[in-house]
């Protein structure tokens, strides 16, 4: 979040990806870094256990969340 939201603050579009389980804790660090808008890019929890295949479907499925980001 910290570098997200500091590539922002210089005028660089970002796209923070987390897992669902993290949303919580994103919007708390963004909100402590004055980023109340901040918007992050959420796959489904949890990660760790998949494998590259299923990995690169989560990601594949981002994909046009994460350019709208970087893009808008």
């Amino acid at each position: 979040m910290h570098d997200g939201v500091f590539f922002e603050d210089h005028g660089i579009p970002t796209a923070t990806v987390i897992s669902a389980e993290f949303v919580g804790a994103a919007r708390a660090q963004a909100e402590a870094l004055g980023a109340t808008e901040y918007r992050t890019v959420v796959v489904p929890h949890p990660i760790q256990p998949l494998t590259r295949d299923e990995v690169r479907a989560l990601a594949d499925k981002a994909y046009d969340d994460i350019v709208r980001r970087l893009t808008t």
